[in-house]
């Protein structure tokens, strides 16, 4: 483990990263609606950007996968006609880098008025410049507007938290909140719909429904709220905050497996959810999508 002086020269090392990434961000600046087909304007963030500073890659092993849902997607048949869709992008978490969301929304509407044959030419297009910028394989799918595919649902798994009466004084993620007993317990399920971060770059909050898993000593459930509540000041990409929280309660914890869920409520017409999980994973554990997504 390093030392203090090594930590800080971690988060150091970190931040410089993070600014000359930003320099070039498009988030953080006024960029004209894309008139044509413009793959150039995905811009990448490396993944390793924050695991080096989690120093997750030498202390753990994660499975899982980001889930995207896109609700303006939209394109020209060969006739010139509109048709709107949904789309769903899944990146695998061994991927090397995320795309940064508002560079996704400019180039999916860079193809606003593109003209493709049917669906499956527009899919294998997303497919190819999705895969490219991530460096890993890119699954996606396409829904039509009668499609009940991303009908709102009800999570139904984990028991609520929320109205726990806990005192909140964390103002920053603390792993020493997290606290466990002598009691174990097998597949224990708790969730939460007050968890808020913050967009590293615009410091916009950004609002999640969180459910965690696990097979072990019982998670005191008080600390876990209170844990998971000191987020409200942090500033993290969707994809930081899951692997912090995987990897403060693997470490604190210790638990024999873990899932982590986050399901991040649209912006911009775009959603984010991330599952991370001590084990390999299907994408079909996906949740539907809730109530306030």
């Amino acid at each position: 483990m390093p030392g203090v002086s090594g930590y800080y020269a971690m988060a150091l090392a970190f931040a410089t990263n993070l600014v000359q990434l930003m320099s070039t961000n498009p988030l953080g600046e006024s960029i004209p609606n894309p008139s044509k087909y413009d793959p150039g304007i995905l811009y990448p963030i490396p993944r390793w950007s924050a695991r080096s500073l989690l120093d997750i890659d030498k202390k753990l092993r994660m499975y899982g996968f980001d889930h995207w849902r896109a609700y303006e997607l939209s394109w020209l048949n060969q006739k010139g006609k509109p048709i709107v869709a949904m789309g769903e992008f899944y990146f695998d978490v061994d991927s090397e880098n995320i795309v940064e969301s508002k560079s996704l929304k400019l180039y999916l509407n860079s193809l606003n008025l593109e003209r493709f044959s049917d669906s499956s030419e527009l899919t294998g297009v997303i497919a190819n410049d999705l895969s490219a910028l991530s460096k890993s394989k890119v699954r996606i799918r396409i829904h039509g507007t009668e499609s009940n595919e991303l009908a709102t649902n009800q999570i139904k798994e984990g028991r609520l938290l929320d109205s726990l009466d806990v005192e909140i004084s964390a103002e920053s993620p603390e792993q020493a909140l997290l606290q466990k007993s002598d009691e174990v317990v097998f597949d224990e399920s708790v969730r939460t719909e007050l968890f808020r971060s913050n967009c590293p770059v615009t410091g916009a909050p950004d609002w999640a429904s969180v459910v965690i898993r696990y097979t072990g000593n019982k998670i005191s459930e008080p600390e876990l709220l209170h844990y998971l509540c000191s987020f409200r000041h942090h500033q993290g990409y969707h994809e930081e905050c899951a692997e912090r929280i995987y990897r403060d309660i693997m470490l604190r914890c210790e638990p024999e497996e873990l899932f982590v869920a986050m399901n991040y409520l649209r912006r911009g017409g775009i959603e984010i959810n991330v599952y991370r999980c001590s084990d390999p994973i299907p994408v079909d554990v996906a949740n539907p999508r809730l109530i306030r997504q």
